[in-house]
């Protein structure tokens, strides 16, 4: 069961930004679903799952395909995933807590919390771990490792015996270089534990999942999960597929307790994206420490993704910057990312592995441009005409009434804030703005003249 938090912890949930609570319109679902549904096909998933939090409060829930291709159980928006590495954004957010609270410093090093580990130098800055520029060797590149997953199932390992049995030297100096590794994520839950005497799972419960109310979110093999995970599907012969065996087999208490928080939580796509936005909300961290985690390494990881900051990966979908992770394991692919400046959150959940997560986003949030168009073009009810709509370079405004004497008109991105633009006027009857300058995304128009008010919407494709 989820570990008892007190009264006290539960009252911290007051303090987080409003989440998403009205679903998109009949019209805009029907889109979003429609492009869910052409995944499976396009890139040959047994399922999926999608949750997508916009503005104004609203939200999508979309599943498709199956649970069990064998006895065809449908997917539903109530199963829980395996989150894999996207763990590692959950253990970053509360190393920058302990961070803002003075528990530790980004130039503490391993040395300082843990007993020594041969193949880990205890001058190891904790900031290397974060941004993977340790240098530290990759645990389960190591398939005696892996192999204890499938071999001896029932298992359970402490996280220093795993680096004490498996690990390898590093690679390469501190911070000489990038290099992903699962053992870097290992020793910060480590830390973690060392720091304030408590286990990961019960951190994680009272810092994360009891605040920000995440009933579906749990850290194995050490809660008891309520709700049902599905069957993730993988090949154990060829990483390319077919992916017809259940992964059950690796997805053991062996392989939770050695991936411990460099992967091992599960939870449900809503939990997940409601965590990335309240991350980026402001909610959870002060502004300075989450610019500190988007300070990236340029790295191709694939997928989209072309940067790795302190626990967050960076992406980029039609020119628009996302901020996330993604995480992978045998039967499971994962994405979660948010997008600051238009307000959007995607998250995916595919019980597969090796799914190609970067082109389903792209498909997803392409729909979404097109769902959005749906409230823009909503039937005119005032004399008011934007064209064209999407926009690029130039928005022409028209209008039928007379013409309107000092004529006001400013632009506000999602978040409220006022976008500096040069509107000139073309005629007695029509304004024409310059947006060339304006970065692409969804963004609100509002009209003003003497007792004249109008607000439109209008998405920008620069």
């Amino acid at each position: 069961m989820k570990l008892k938090i007190t009264s006290i912890v539960f009252a911290l949930c007051l303090n987080f930004p409003t989440i998403a609570q009205t679903p998109v319109n009949p019209e805009q679902a029907s889109i979003l679903q429609h492009k869910l549904d052409s995944c499976l096909t396009a890139f040959n998933l047994p399922g999926i799952a999608a949750t997508l939090l916009l503005p104004e409060n609203k939200y999508w829930n979309g599943v498709s395909g199956l649970s069990d291709i064998y006895t065809s159980e449908p997917m539903n928006t109530s199963h829980l995933f395996y989150q894999a590495s996207v763990t590692k954004m959950f253990v970053a957010t509360i190393i920058f807590q302990m961070y803002e609270e003075n528990l530790l410093s980004l130039d503490d090093n391993v040395g300082m919390y843990l007993p020594p580990i041969p193949t880990v130098p205890e001058s190891t800055k904790i900031r290397y771990l974060l941004n993977h520029r340790s240098g530290l060797y990759d645990v389960f590149a190591n398939s005696a490792a892996t192999n204890n997953w499938y071999f001896n199932p029932n298992t359970i390992w402490e996280p220093i015996d795993v680096l004490l049995t498996y690990n390898n030297n590093p690679l390469f100096n501190q911070n000489a270089g990038f290099s992903y590794s699962n053992t870097n994520y290992i020793l910060l839950g480590m830390i973690i534990e060392a720091i304030t005497g408590k286990s990961f799972a019960e951190e994680l419960e009272s810092r994360i999942s009891a605040p920000l109310q995440l009933d579906k979110t749990f850290f194995l093999p050490f809660d008891t999960v309520t709700g049902n995970i599905t069957k993730g599907w993988t090949s154990f012969t060829s990483s390319s597929g077919p992916f017809t065996s259940d992964a059950a087999p690796i997805l053991t208490d062996c392989f939770e307790s050695m991936a411990f928080t460099s992967g091992a939580m599960v939870s449900s796509p809503q939990d997940v994206a409601k965590f990335n936005r309240l991350l980026f909300s402001g909610g959870i961290l002060h502004d300075s420490t989450l610019n500190l985690m988007k300070t990236c390494t340029d790295i191709n990881l694939g997928n989209g993704c072309n940067g790795y900051g302190f626990g967050l990966m960076r992406y980029n979908f039609a020119g628009n910057t996302y901020f996330g992770h993604a995480g992978d394991i045998n039967g499971f692919t994962q994405l979660t990312i948010h997008n600051e400046p238009d307000s959007i959150t995607l998250t995916i959940s595919i019980n597969r592995n090796n799914a190609p997560r970067g082109p389903v986003a792209a498909v997803l949030l392409n729909a979404l441009q097109e769902a959005l168009l749906v409230d823009v073009n909503e039937p005119e009810i005032s004399s008011v005409r934007i064209f064209p709509n999407p926009a690029k370079s130039i928005i022409n405004i028209e209008y039928d009434n007379p013409p309107i004497h000092n004529l006001n008109i400013e632009l506000y991105n999602q978040l409220g804030q006022k976008i500096n633009i040069d509107p000139f006027v073309n005629s007695g009857y029509s304004v024409v703005l310059n947006t060339s300058h304006v970065p692409g995304g969804y963004y609100f128009l509002r009209i003003t003249g003497a007792a004249f008010y109008e607000i439109k919407k209008v998405i920008i494709q620069n």
